[in-house]
């Protein structure tokens, strides 16, 4: 603890305790109690203030009037005890002067002779030789300086002991499974600084305790043996014993508040009682002159119910010492309305500040400034101080837009949070559920009240897309959780999107991109739009979408997506375009072989021969393509693409002027017989039209000739037909007849290809010479005539 300069200073020069005295009273730790009493100063005049304790006091000015009030004498003390003042003038060339001693048991009261530094009050239970110690203060030069000196050594071990019983008192509220609490290292330097011989005391290797004393006893201790630091391993008192009052041993005291706001208590080292007289003094310096004129850096906002520092600053910035001596400090309203708060302040040189114990403080949010007394003068600092309640940190929740910034491998993002009070929140950190691991998340240099928002910068490089929380810490120690959710990359879509085409009242797209599993919902421009489910793929999904009549070819259309664990919607400028209505195939004119054998029902088209149609088709278009295939995709050979002018071996399309195409082709390299064939015409920038029926294909046998033979059969005789594809049989009759089944399978003739022979029974007679042959195909239930006869 460094020594600072005082501008003046009052010596209270203590009191003697009689050997053998009893344990101490609640505070003086390390010590023992001397007495209690009241040291009282007034004003002169008739315009005098209220009655200050002297340690209130800061200037002690000629006329002022001094009362000693005792309060705890112990009755041995009664009947001898005298104590006396001695003052140290404030001119540098006035003289040092004994007041006349009073009896220590009764009242008394001095009346200041002049303007006072220094003072010294002696009491002795053995009596005062009030010349003796004239000579004592009178004949020593450089008592005044000792005395100074001694007062600061007093003042310090005061402040120190006070704030450590401060802490202490917290602690013991809030206890802490800590070994150095605060309180212990305020007592620890303290003690260093007192005595430098216990520098190698541990707290934290043996508590709070060293040996039968506690730390505030060792600092005690440290006081008393090295009290006013001037002789080393002595100090001024023991010298003072040496040169002039050989019989008189001097023993030096501190003051601590007693139960009364205006009285003290004095506490003294345990110690025997040797054969000489016992004198104790304690030390109290003024600071005389005016109050140091105090302005806050900046307004602060603070927070109820913990210490808190303002920082300050001074006129004079080496005046620090005399704000410690404002006194009665309180809060006052600055809307003028409402009473001032008692408010307990201590100074903090080292940091520039006055710390205020707000922990009980019995005030309401708001702004206020801070005011002491200075002897009988207001002294108010200059500035604001607004105060607030600790909030609710559970009710913290993140802003809706910020959510949606939180995507995983994105950098440095800037959150929102809302919900509670963020003033006094100091730290922020990001972890997994259930995982210990903290992630950094820095919080703004600066903030100001109110401070119901709060943006917190999160590093998402490195963050895997999944549940966090969000971890805040508040300067009283209070924590909470946060739970948000670090996204992966947005779904997109890509553009220009699918086509949608005016003219009909429902469309099936597909739209591709990435991440399309994450759609919730498509609201559309001008369209309404249902989703389907997703699917195992990401990066297709199908939709189905009205659009509405006011959508005109060539508009390209917007949507917002509602997105899985996103708040905002999602805007896809362009998600679809818009064409002209789809190509359709209005009419499908279709032109057989004449010369088939086997008849062909209506809609009926045969394979293994040609067959043409006549399409009318809008738009007509040069770049137009058409597409045969089945309806069904299992009955399907392969599907026929040919575009206009295009020729294959199984197909060809041409134009045929206007709107009409002329298509050509064998059905049986489509679709297989049964096969529903279609077509579907299409251009790049139209689309596809809707499938139009062409027929059933059929495959018919080709028969070239039918011979009766004289071979007879169960009903008649047997017949032998020639031709191709003859396996496709099932009966064979006459017309009207019932058929009769087909018992022989078709047999190859040698060197023809595919030419086949089949031995058929007829029955007989025939209903006529030249009766033509009818034939039931397999699957069929009703016969087809043929061109055909004997």
């Amino acid at each position: 603890m460094t020594r600072r300069a005082l501008s003046a200073s009052l010596i209270f020069t203590g009191l003697l305790l009689p050997y053998g005295a009893t344990g101490a009273t609640r505070g003086c730790d390390g010590s023992i109690s001397v007495t209690s009493f009241r040291l009282t100063v007034q004003q002169a005049g008739t315009a005098a203030g209220p009655a200050l304790p002297i340690r209130h006091l800061n200037n002690l000015l000629a006329g002022y009037r001094v009362s000693y009030r005792p309060m705890d004498l112990p009755a041995d003390m009664k009947k001898d005890a005298k104590l006396t003042l001695v003052l140290v003038p404030k001119s540098a060339d006035g003289n040092v002067t004994v007041l006349e001693p009073k009896l220590a048991a009764t009242p008394g009261d001095w009346q200041i002779p002049f303007a006072t530094r220094i003072a010294v009050l002696v009491f002795a239970p053995q009596g005062l030789d009030e010349k003796r110690l004239t000579n004592l203060v009178t004949k020593d030069d450089a008592l005044a300086a000792s005395l100074a000196d001694y007062a600061d050594e007093t003042a310090d071990l005061e402040a120190g002991l006070s704030y450590a019983s401060d802490l202490a008192d917290a602690a013991e509220e809030n206890p802490s499974p800590r070994a150095n609490t605060p309180a212990e290292q305020a007592l620890f330097a303290l003690v260093r600084a007192l005595n430098p011989a216990v520098s190698s005391y541990d707290p934290l290797g043996v508590g709070r305790r060293a040996g039968p004393a506690t730390m505030m006893g060792q600092g005690a201790s440290a006081f008393f043996e090295n009290a006013g630091g001037i002789v080393p391993g002595g100090g001024v008192l023991p010298m003072v014993k040496t040169w002039l009052l050989p019989d008189t041993e001097f023993r030096s005291v501190y003051a601590i508040q007693a139960d009364a706001a205006d009285s003290m208590t004095l506490c003294a080292k345990v110690q025997a009682k040797g054969k000489n007289k016992l004198a104790y003094l304690w030390a109290y310096r003024l600071q005389d002159g005016k109050a140091p004129a105090l302005t806050e850096v900046k307004d602060v906002d603070l927070p109820l119910g913990l210490r808190s520092g303002v920082p300050v600053k001074l006129d004079d910035a080496a005046a620090w010492r005399p704000v410690a001596h404002i006194f009665d400090w309180s809060l006052v309203p600055e809307s003028g309305s409402g009473q001032p708060v008692n408010l307990t302040v201590r100074s903090v040189p080292e940091e520039r500040a006055l710390q205020l114990d707000l922990r009980k403080l019995a005030a309401a949010p708001g702004a206020y400034h801070i005011q002491g007394k200075w002897d009988w003068d207001t002294v108010k600092v200059a500035g604001s101080v607004r105060l607030h309640r600790l909030d609710d940190l559970k009710t913290a929740r993140l802003a809706p837009e910020s959510q949606d910034r939180l995507v995983a491998a994105t950098g440095p993002v800037q959150v929102d949070l809302t919900g509670a009070d963020f003033l006094f929140v100091d730290h922020a950190w990001l972890h997994r559920p259930n995982n210990a691991r903290q992630l950094p998340a820095d919080l703004p240099a600066a903030r100001v009240a109110p401070s119901d928002q709060l943006q917190v910068e999160i590093d998402t490089d490195g963050l895997r897309a999944g549940p966090y929380l969000l971890a805040l810490s508040r300067i009283d120690g209070a924590t909470t959780d946060m739970p948000l959710r670090v996204l992966p990359a947005a779904p997109r879509m890509d553009a220009p999107g699918p086509r949608v085409n005016v003219g009909q009242t429902e469309q099936r797209i597909t739209f591709t991109g990435s991440g399309l599993d994450r759609l919730e919902k498509l609201d559309g421009d001008r369209a309404e739009i249902t989703l389907q489910p997703a699917t195992e793929d990401p990066s297709h999904r199908d939709a189905v979408i009205r659009i509405h009549a006011d959508v005109k070819p060539g508009d390209k259309l917007a949507v917002l997506a509602k997105v899985e664990g996103m708040v905002a919607a999602v805007r896809f400028p362009v998600a679809f375009q818009v064409a002209a209505a789809r190509p359709r195939i209005r009419e499908a004119k279709a032109s057989g072989a004449a010369d088939l054998a086997v008849a062909v029902r209506d809609g009926e088209v045969p394979s293994g021969s040609w067959v043409s149609y006549a399409l009318r088709v809008e738009p007509a278009t040069s770049n137009a393509a058409l597409t045969v295939q089945c309806a069904d995709a299992a009955a399907t050979v392969q599907p026929l693409k040919l575009h206009v002018g295009e020729k294959q071996t199984n197909a060809q399309l041409v134009a045929a002027g206007g709107d009409t195409l002329f298509l050509s082709l064998d059905p049986g390299a489509a679709g297989q017989s049964g096969c529903a064939l279609t077509a579907m015409i299409e251009t790049d920038d139209l689309g596809k039209s809707d499938p139009f029926a062409l027929g059933k294909v059929v495959r018919l046998p080709r028969i070239e000739s039918f011979t009766m033979t004289d071979e007879k059969s169960a009903t008649g005789f047997y017949g032998l037909l020639k031709g191709f594809d003859l396996d496709t049989i099932d009966k064979t009759g006459w017309a009207g007849g019932t058929g009769v089944s087909v018992a022989d399978l078709p047999r190859p003739v040698t060197g023809e290809g595919a030419r086949q022979t089949l031995r058929i029974a007829m029955p007989w007679p025939s209903p006529s010479p030249k009766a033509p042959l009818f034939v039931w195909l397999r699957g069929e239930t009703d016969s087809r005539a043929t061109k055909v006869n004997p």
